[in-house]
Formats: structure tokens, sequence, C-alpha cells
């Protein structure tokens, strides 16, 4: 089944080699099609964010207002989702690739009582295809939203875009890792790179964490706390909505 998967999707790889400015989508789904981010469906990045949301779920159980639902930013093939549903959530993710959440909704159990319905005409699925800058849910859908590795992928242009809608749909806290250095080189990238005789560049935008905390700062969100992560891995922390968001 997930070779079929990807199959369908082989021909992106030639469709680029033509494209003088390359669709991302298109990158994406090429890449994934040559196994970017899929050699194990039981790992994923996301893996160094999942105790921190775990230990904010704990926090919140004893309250009048527990953690209920969740999203995940750039889910890939679902990993995290499937994590955040063992949590006790009601979790969806959204991915740029369709390649990706086709593998997801192939490898997790994608039914629609464990996540939170997107906007009117969306597919019923727990895993849409989409982008950060414009993302298929309501306003303040997700009681927290997690992303890995994601946000350094978006382009300049986009960037206050992503963060606005990531803020738009969060009600009250985000748990981010955001990568402040250039991607590795990985066979995936190396192989479509060849096919297409051009080079990629993954991380589009490289910044520094401060920079990111500021931007979320001006849609209400402010640092709670930090999480440690090996030197290489290199940023992750928790963001918070401020008291007047909270109360919108």
């Amino acid at each position: 089944v997930l070779r079929l998967a990807l199959l369908q999707y082989m021909h992106r790889g030639a469709a680029l080699a033509h494209d003088t400015r390359y669709d991302r989508t298109q990158v994406y789904d090429a890449l994934y099609s040559r196994g970017y981010q899929v050699q194990s469906l039981n790992y994923s990045q996301s893996r160094l964010l999942l105790p921190a949301v775990g230990q904010l779920v704990l926090n919140q159980s004893g309250s009048s207002e527990p953690l209920r639902t969740a999203l995940d930013v750039g889910c890939s093939h679902g990993f995290a989702v499937s994590k955040l549903w063992e949590m006790g959530l009601h979790a969806s993710g959204v991915d740029l690739s369709g390649v990706a959440v086709s593998i997801a909704r192939k490898a997790r159990q994608d039914a629609l009582e464990r996540c939170v319905p997107p906007l009117p005409g969306r597919p019923a699925s727990c895993f849409l295809q989409g982008s950060v800058a414009d993302l298929p849910w309501p306003s303040r859908a997700f009681d927290v939203t997690m992303s890995s590795d994601v946000l350094e992928h978006v382009p300049p242009e986009l960037v206050d875009l992503a963060v606005a809608e990531m803020s738009r749909v969060t009600r009250r806290l985000m748990v981010l890792k955001i990568s402040v250095r250039k991607e590795g080189r990985k066979p995936s990238l190396k192989a479509l790179e060849e096919e297409i005789g051009r080079h990629i560049q993954l991380h589009e935008t490289v910044k520094h964490t401060p920079f990111w905390i500021d931007k979320f700062s001006r849609h209400g969100f402010y640092l709670r706390s930090r999480i440690r992560t090996p030197g290489h891995l290199c940023c992750a922390f928790v963001l918070q909505a401020n008291d007047s968001l909270l109360s919108s």
C-alpha cells in the first residue's frame, strides 16, 4: 500500500526539471516519493516534542479546562498525530505534501471521531493537504499546536502569513521545534537534484529563536519555556497565549 502511494507521485521529479519556478508542493511530493522522512513510520523528529506536549496535557488534566484538541503542522506520515491520540487528544495533521498525507491516511487509523473537523468543503479526514499559510480549520480550533522542523522551510514572503495562521487556529499553547541551520543533504534530496539538474534549498528561512518568538508575540503568544534538545537539533520551545487572547 505504501509503495503504491509513493509510485503515484514519481512523475513529479520529471515535471520539476522543466519548471523555471518550481512549485514547493511538487518538490515535497517528489521527495516523499523518494523516501524522504519515511524510512520508518515509527520514527519522526517530532518525537522530541511529544514529552513536552504530554507534560502539558498532564498538568492541565485536573483543571477546569483540560487540553482536548491538538494540531500537528507538518504532520508528515502521521506519527505525532497517532501519539497525540494516545494521549487522549482529538488531533489532526496538515502537510504541504499530498504524498505525505496519503501515507498518513493509509498508515494510521483515519477516523473523524479522533480529530477536529476542518472547514466546510475540505475532505473528511484527520490528515489534510495544505499550507501553513492557509490552514483549513476555524479560528481557535485547537488547544495546542505542535510543529517540528517546519517553519524554517517556509519562504520568507510567507513567514508572516504562516505565523498568523498558526496563531489564529491555536487557543492556548504552541510546542515548536525550528531548525537554526541549513538542511542536511539527505539521499532523497541529492537524488532529486541530480534527476532535475538543479539545486533545491529546503530551509528557506533560517533564523534564531528570538526571531520566531518576536513574530509570535505580535499575535499574543509569549515564551513559556524552552525544551532541551541535542545541540545539532536546536531549537525547541513552548509558547503560551496571553490572557487577552484566552478570553477572546
